[in-house]
């Protein structure tokens, strides 16, 4: 297990939590956006972006440059969040004289690198999904090329958060400051808004490339291996050319396989991941010292096979630049495990509790409980806190282990279930918050039940 300052508690062997959003907005570009949302002439986010994918036979180079806050970036600060509002909001007799109305939506992102040397480019983003029903959210680049933002539920009234990866035309960008106008609609909501935590404008480079050279790291190459293993305990490690092991600062595994949609884009099977303040977390784990190895636990895990492991790797000295590993297949979990998932039929519309509403969802569970040697159950929150409360969270009435510290950001938690506490049939997940204004969120996908059966 880790322990993510982030995000609480997450289930890898790790030295610690890693930098960089770019790894897992790697995973969870999904484009579901129904054609009749999105603006005129606007383009939808592939199913994955173009960097994140492409040839899966080699590693590639990227470049990151990041949003920074404060005027002497072009992004003046009006509020200590970047927020995004439908655009009646300022003309609201109470909504508008608040500063989260203030928020323009547009951020500028400097490129210092020569487009002329750019493969290809992408802009990876950290959302909160904002208020249930907020409709068409979209981002325009310098006033050229305007893209639909995927929509994973928040238009059908759900609360979500997202991390949603845009391949970019190179034509859009400038060798300077690059605008990007993020907009959307009011919709069925209340008042039309999210947040963006994190945007990173990426690029990517040849292996040969000048920036690359200079930095000492032309020609730079690396794979993830294997060792066998007949147990849940998959070891993991980098393979790199001697010369180039004294450059590495830390090494993000991530993982490939059938599991819960921690990451909010509505697929349980893709590559899992998510991250808070540009930190990786509810991955596979950082190795930070040679030999750049650590073990998967897949207890777990349902039975499965054809599942992936990638690397990313970062160099000590140059922050800016990570190299993708092609990714390692054919992996399996061990067998003779049985693990079963168990997620509720509906959820509440929206999923979101204050003044002491109180917000239940059941799970059916069609299983015997004395046959569960083990069972956690796995739900991402976005916390606004609670006045008295001290548990906001339970399990047939029985309160589970998560205090609010009401810091409104996302966590993702794994909690304990005693299996004396499952009853075949019908086992109620409940949230409830006390706070006047903004309470908890659970946030999509919902609750999940995990439970490994004894052999």
């Amino acid at each position: 297990m880790m322990w993510c300052r982030r995000l609480g508690r997450v289930p890898y062997a790790s030295r610690g939590c890693a930098l960089c959003l770019a790894v897992c907005c790697l995973t969870v570009a999904t484009a579901r956006a129904d054609a009749a949302e999105k603006p005129a002439g606007s383009r939808a986010a592939g199913p994955e972006a173009a960097i994140a994918e492409g040839n899966p036979s080699h590693g590639r180079f990227l470049r990151l440059f990041w949003f920074e806050k404060g005027i002497e970036h072009g992004n003046p600060i009006t509020n200590r969040r970047f927020r995004v509002n439908d655009p009646s909001v300022g003309l609201h007799a109470e909504f508008g004289k608040r500063s989260e109305a203030r928020g323009n939506g547009m951020l500028q992102i400097e490129l210092t690198e020569p487009l002329p040397g750019i493969e290809a480019a992408e802009l990876a983003l950290e959302l909160w999904g904002g208020h249930p029903g907020t409709a068409n959210k979209r981002v325009s680049v310098n006033g050229r090329s305007s893209y639909a933002i995927p929509e994973i539920g928040t238009a059908a009234g759900q609360c979500t958060h997202h991390y949603p990866v845009i391949p970019l035309e190179r034509s859009d960008l400038v060798q300077a400051h690059n605008a990007f106008q993020f907009s959307c609609d009011r919709g069925d909501s209340f008042w039309g808004h999210f947040i963006v935590d994190n945007a990173c404008l990426r690029v990517e480079l040849d292996s040969r490339h000048p920036t690359l050279a200079a930095a000492r790291l032309a020609g730079f190459q690396a794979r993830v291996v294997a060792a066998p293993s007949s147990g849940p305990l998959l070891g993991l490690a980098l393979e790199a050319p001697p010369e180039f092991r004294e450059r590495i600062a830390a090494v993000d595994f991530q993982g490939y396989y059938d599991g819960f949609d921690e990451n909010g884009d509505g697929r349980t099977r893709d590559w899992h991941g998510m991250t808070k303040d540009r930190q990786p977390c509810e991955q596979l784990g950082t190795a930070v010292d040679a030999p750049f190895a650590l073990a998967w636990d897949t207890t777990m895990l349902v039975s499965q096979s054809d599942m992936a492991v990638r690397a990313l790797v970062r160099f000590k000295g140059h922050d800016d630049l990570i190299y993708l590993t092609p990714p390692l297949t054919g992996l399996a979990t061990p067998p003779k495990e049985r693990v079963l998932r168990f997620a509720p039929a509906g959820l509440p519309k929206p999923f979101w509790s204050r003044v002491s509403r109180r917000k239940p969802c059941e799970i059916v569970f069609d299983a015997e409980p004395q046959e569960v040697a083990a069972a956690e159950l796995r739900v991402v929150v976005w916390d606004g806190g609670t006045e008295k409360i001290e548990t906001p969270l339970s399990w047939n009435g029985r309160p589970l282990g998560f205090h609010s510290d009401g810091k409104h950001d996302v966590k993702s938690l794994r909690l304990k279930i005693d299996p004396s506490w499952l009853q075949h049939g019908t086992n109620v997940f409940e949230l409830i918050s006390d706070t006047e204004h903004h309470g908890i969120e659970v946030l999509l996908p919902g609750p999940e039940l995990f439970v490994r059966l004894k052999r």
